[in-house]
């Protein structure tokens, strides 16, 4: 398995979001941040994915 190329940068964004919905009461920024990491993480995988079946297919 490859490694997450995903930068701390990255990383600090997300944690800099996830800071600002826990201290709001407002649930649909809870869900945007939800959603948004879920296709980030669909994204990866899906990339992932794509690189494994490049590599099978060489």
């Amino acid at each position: 398995m490859s490694k997450n190329p995903e930068t701390p940068q990255d990383m600090d964004e997300w944690a800099d979001r996830i800071r600002t919905v826990s201290s709001t009461s407002d649930p649909q920024a809870a869900r945007k941040l939800a959603g948004d990491i879920y296709r980030a993480a669909q994204e990866d995988l899906d990339a992932e994915r794509a690189r494994a079946e490049y590599e099978r297919e060489e």
